[in-house]
């Protein structure tokens, strides 16, 4: 049976560059992952453990502008998001041991998956990067749905590359860990639900809100109108940034 994760949550933004460098006078550190050739597009990541923060902006605006949302729904909508000069957070990608399980469950229940495909970029070095993705062409209660991912190797290994590579490192700000994604959308009860069934996992109601925990780690479902994903919490930052809360553009990092 496929297990599943929280792999990493996807911020739209601008200017690439800037985001680094803000970040990093917060102690936040991230660096440039690479080109998505056959997007236009190109990230920065930034690790807290396996789990990361991908920044996605625009590299390629005349290759940019001929994806469409069925080839790739959260690449589609940071693109939309680039052309409107708009800065926020597009959504998750959950990670599964068993690509080909999950996307015949997802179907089994409804939820328009699009095809699994491979993934690829290049990173700074030139090296190519592969994965096994499939997207959800779709909104549900106008929230974007996740995305499905799969990397080669256990997590472990995993970990062990990415730290020997120098892209799991330490941040200035402190032992940072994402440990909360909050949604904010018109119907939580429902939503939470829903994703609950993506995800394979209960839902439990914590006070007026919903939470799915995530192998320690949760997805907070509370009701407003954004219908979008509004904040992360943070752990283990230090004095210097604790307490405090990050903007880039609409997407806000708390710690």
């Amino acid at each position: 049976m496929a297990e599943l994760n929280w792999d990493h949550t996807m911020i739209n933004v601008i200017d690439l560059e800037q985001a680094i460098k803000q970040l990093g006078e917060r102690g936040i550190v991230f660096k440039f992952g690479g080109d998505h050739k056959q997007w236009g597009t190109t990230n920065a990541l930034g690790y807290f453990g396996i789990n990361y923060i991908e920044l996605l902006s625009v590299n390629n605006s005349e290759v940019a502008q001929q994806v469409k949302r069925s080839e790739g729904a959260s690449v589609f909508d940071a693109i939309q998001d680039y052309q409107s000069n708009q800065e926020r957070f597009n959504t998750i990608a959950i990670r599964t041991t068993d690509i080909e399980e999950t996307h015949q469950r997802l179907a089994k229940i409804g939820i328009k998956v699009g095809p699994v495909e491979v993934g690829q970029r290049l990173d700074p070095t030139g090296k190519l990067i592969k994965w096994l993705i499939f997207f959800i062409d779709d909104y549900f209660e106008g929230l974007p749905y996740p995305f499905v991912i799969q990397w080669a190797g256990t997590d472990e290994t995993r970990a062990a590359e990415l730290t020997a590579n120098g892209l799991i490192t330490a941040h200035p700000a402190g032992d940072l860990k994402v440990q909360q994604a909050i949604f904010e959308v018109n119907n939580p009860k429902k939503v939470a639900e829903l994703w609950g069934n993506i995800v394979d996992k209960n839902v439990d109601a914590v006070a007026n809100d919903f939470m799915i925990d995530l192998n320690e780690r949760q997805l907070i479902f509370t009701a407003g109108s954004a219908n979008h994903l509004v904040a992360l919490r943070f752990t283990g930052a230090k004095d210097s940034l604790k307490g405090q809360t990050v903007k880039l553009g609409n997407a806000k990092l708390i710690f």
